[in-house]
């Protein structure tokens, strides 16, 4: 049995009508064909036909397109929570004041007590000076959350926006 999907919301089909929905001659079930007005074979003159695979390869693109990214893959590594407890502890270590860390780095003591207080997040370049200085390590892969994804939310279609039209 050949499969007929509806060109409007994509549901499998037994048969379709040739309907005219918002100026566009769609192929679609009879759920759907309540949004628009039955076309006769003779009225359509220049119908681009849009075979079943068609159909099915554009549903799939869209289902590829609406699933959720992992932000996580993008995310090589970030800023500990604690760094400036990490600063402090590290440079106190070795003796050092803020004045002659800000030196060895090549940045001023009001940038060093800032990042130790925690008034200020440093930008990666100075993070990875602090590091190499200091010895410490103040970048970390992320723990990742587990976020389940709810199987009962379906993509939007254009039968939900033509829906939504008629409601109104």
């Amino acid at each position: 049995m050949r499969k007929m999907l509806c060109e409007m919301c994509g549901k499998d089909a037994k048969s379709l009508k040739l309907v005219e929905i918002e100026g566009t001659t769609l192929n679609v079930c009879f759920e759907c064909a309540k949004f628009g007005k039955q076309k006769t074979t003779s009225q359509v003159q220049t119908q681009v036909s849009v075979t079943p695979q068609r159909v099915i390869e554009t549903l799939e693109k869209r289902e590829r397109r609406s699933k959720p990214k992992d932000i996580f893959e993008q995310i090589t590594e970030e800023l500990v929570d604690d760094y400036a407890e990490r600063v402090r502890n590290a440079r106190i270590k070795k003796g050092w004041t803020p004045e002659e860390l800000g030196k060895r780095i090549n940045e001023r003591k009001t940038v060093i007590t800032k990042i130790e207080s925690g008034e200020m997040t440093p930008p990666e370049d100075l993070i990875k000076r602090l590091q190499a200085a200091l010895g410490i390590k103040l970048l970390e892969k992320p723990t990742q959350m587990v976020v389940k994804k709810s199987t009962s939310v379906r993509p939007l279609t254009l039968g939900d926006l033509i829906k939504t039209e008629k409601k109104k």
